[in-house]
């Protein structure tokens, strides 16, 4: 083999043979009758895989001048010719391909060799390190002086930005869950002051001898009123001359109001004593009740109802009066909730708040509907009440209205705002009058034949678009578990028709050898809760126990316009924004809180705060990134403008109580908050934007 400028380059083999040389020490002499083993030749493979050499005449080569014939007559007649062969033409495979196996010979000792004295020299190794702690101190003659000087004047810098300090900067930033931290909080100690009242005889002859006793049954009532008037003296008392002429100034002007004695149920007509007949049945009488009675509640509730009004607190002792403290403190806190007082009675105690609205003109009326949500629940309940609060008495109710059926749902009309719809768990729908002192209501739903046949989940009142010149014309939409979104219309009688009728979205099961659909038990969804677009009474967001939200239109009742997936659970409450009018916001069962945008069908922002279901939302009416979330065990208040991972304010419930529902004050900066117990938490928000 020549390469390109001449030279010869062939390979050289391996092994030259050479007929004049003996191959000794492996084979044998000419000495030996016998040149070797199928043995040998396998352990010389060994030895030349070991050493890696190519061989040369140093192994086998030999001074005996043996011709090759006769030699190799010789390998023939001892049968080991063509081993011989294989190993020395073929010897690079077996170099490289042949797995050899070291094999060990077992030495026997002897009683000698055990006794054999053997000689042990040990040396020093070398030192392995496994750790080395570096010192805290370093030479100013060494070489990592300057580097340790430069560090500590870094870290010196660094000291000097923390907060106290003129270069201190705050930025806020969106962060992950922090670890649970314990907080300390210091507070001052609680003084107790000792007050006293002047009593003549004359106030006692009157209270225990001219006074006019009523009946056994309505004691309890009269206590009742003695006891907040006489709370009322030892709380300290403002100008009642001119409270009372503003009272009665705006009860005339206002909607009749009935007095909370006539509702009361010991204040039955008897006939036992006929001179407190006469006073009852005195119009003037029960009128001039009403004025005393808030006249005294406001006295008491006076610091907690000014700071609701955002009017100036009238403190008589600055010390120990109620609702003080120093304005610094609380801005240090941060943002919280301040618990002003509830809405509650003894006939509410116990009962679960449903649903809460307030009225469209008066918006200090509000009007609760109390009930189970739960059908084992029903049974053990007490039945459906409806209450509607006033702010200037929240110790009882001014009208009560009694429900056959647990209440799930209230709204109060906006054209003829003395009208209140109320949803009962049984698929009755009832209109009440707050004008009129009865307990029936005006209509029902109870003879209609389109009437719901499961519990009515949320009902609305919705302004229809009129033709110029006509009056203005109001429907009340319902939502029931039956699938059915129904219009009522009370202007011929009772009636009802199909808006919508929610059908069930088939889920195929992703496999590929069973591709089957889930059987329907009935082809109609449950419908959970709605929502009307606020800029048009013709597009609306119905959401169902699926966890789907469907678009629909009051023109089309066969198909939805569009369907947003996102929740796994049944939705509780869909919320529109009432600032941007493509952005609404819904809570379900599967423990989250969802954004959504009106062009996109998955969710733009998913909230997780808690392991509980989300029972209802609201959006503030002053922020557009405000919005408050109930659910069992806390009350939540969220601000997308300054986090949207965690919740602003976090107020957890009282043990063993747990929460419903939650509605924004619309003339106070102020949430309301139901609870299972049958109170109405008025909570204000501090500190916030």
């Amino acid at each position: 083999v020549l390469d390109d400028d001449g030279n010869d380059v062939t390979p050289k083999p391996l092994y030259s043979y050479d007929p004049t040389v003996q191959k000794s020490g492996f084979f044998g002499s000419d000495n030996q009758s016998t040149v070797g083993t199928p043995t040998d030749v396998m352990s010389f493979t060994s030895v030349y895989q070991s050493f890696a050499q190519p061989f040369s005449r140093s192994i086998y080569g030999s001074t005996s001048n043996r011709s090759a014939k006769s030699r190799r007559s010789s390998i023939e007649s001892s049968g080991l010719f063509s081993a011989y062969y294989l190993v020395f033409k073929y010897i690079p495979i077996l170099c490289s391909d042949v797995m050899t196996v070291r094999r060990e010979e077992v030495e026997d000792l002897t009683e000698d060799d055990l006794n054999k004295i053997v000689d042990v020299i040990l040396e020093e190794t070398d030192t392995i390190w496994l750790f080395e702690q570096k010192g805290i101190a370093v030479s100013e003659e060494s070489d990592e002086a300057s580097i340790v000087q430069s560090q500590n004047k870094a870290y010196e810098e660094l000291c000097k930005t923390k907060e106290g300090n003129d270069r201190f900067t705050e930025r806020g930033m969106q962060t992950f869950n922090f670890a649970q931290k314990h907080k300390d909080i210091q507070a001052e100690k609680v003084g107790l002051i000792d007050v006293g009242i002047n009593v003549t005889t004359w106030d006692m002859h009157d209270t225990y001898a001219n006074k006019p006793s009523p009946p056994e049954s309505n004691e309890a009532a009269v206590d009742v009123r003695t006891q907040s008037l006489s709370s009322g003296e030892r709380r300290g008392s403002h100008d009642a001359t001119s409270t009372i002429t503003s009272q009665v100034t705006e009860i005339n002007q206002s909607v009749p109001i009935l007095n909370c004695v006539l509702n009361f149920p010991n204040y039955q007509s008897t006939g036992a004593n006929p001179q407190w007949e006469k006073v009852l049945g005195s119009e003037s009488i029960l009128q001039h009740l009403v004025v005393m009675e808030r006249v005294v509640t406001e006295n008491i509730y006076q610091p907690k109802q000014a700071t609701y009004r955002g009017m100036p607190v009238l403190i008589d002792d600055p010390e120990g009066a109620p609702g003080g403290g120093s304005p610094d403190i609380m801005t240090s806190i941060g943002p919280t909730l301040d618990r002003l007082w509830s809405y509650s009675s003894t006939m509410t105690k116990g009962r679960n708040v449903s649903s809460m609205v307030w009225n469209k003109i008066n918006q200090d009326i509000l009007a609760v509907g109390y009930g189970q949500f739960g059908f084992n629940e029903q049974n053990k309940s007490k039945g459906g009440l409806t209450c509607c609060w006033n702010l200037k008495n929240p110790e009882f109710p001014e009208r009560v209205f009694h429900c056959k059926a647990n209440v799930t749902s209230l709204d109060f009309s906006t054209v003829n705002p003395n009208l209140l719809a109320v949803g009962l768990f049984d698929g009755t729908v009832c209109i009440y009058n707050v004008r009129n002192t009865s307990d029936a209501p005006v209509v029902d739903s109870f003879d209609c034949t389109g009437k719901h046949s499961s519990p009515v989940w949320q009902l609305c009142w919705i302004e229809r678009e009129k033709a110029l010149g006509e009056e203005r014309s109001e429907i009340l939409i319902s939502i029931s578990a039956d699938g059915r979104v129904v219009q009522w219309s009370i202007r011929k009688g009772f009636e009802c028709s199909d808006l919508m009728k929610l059908k069930r979205t088939a889920r195929k099961n992703i496999q590929k050898k069973k591709e089957k659909t889930e059987a329907f038990i009935s082809r109609q969804a449950p419908g959970m809760c709605f929502d009307f677009h606020s800029k048009g009474s013709n597009m609306y967001l119905a959401g169902t126990e699926e966890g789907l939200i469907h678009k629909c239109s009051c023109s089309y009742n066969e198909q939805f316009l569009d369907t947003y997936t996102g929740h796994t659970g049944p939705l509780y409450k869909v919320r529109w924004s009432p600032f941007c009018s493509d952005v609404f916001l819904s809570c379900s069962s599967d423990w989250s809180i969802r954004l959504w945008k009106q062009s996109e069908l998955s969710p733009v922002l998913n909230f997780f705060s808690t392991t509980k279901a989300v029972h209802d939302i609201c959006w503030s009416p002053y922020s557009a990134t405000v919005f408050c979330a109930v659910n069992e065990g806390a009350v939540e208040i969220w601000d997308l403008g300054t986090n949207t991972l965690d919740p602003l304010i976090t107020n957890l419930a009282s043990p063993g109580i747990k929460l419903s529902c939650a509605i924004f004050s619309q003339n106070s900066n102020s949430v309301l908050v139901g609870d299972s117990d049958g109170q109405v938490s008025v909570y204000q928000l501090r500190n916030m934007s």
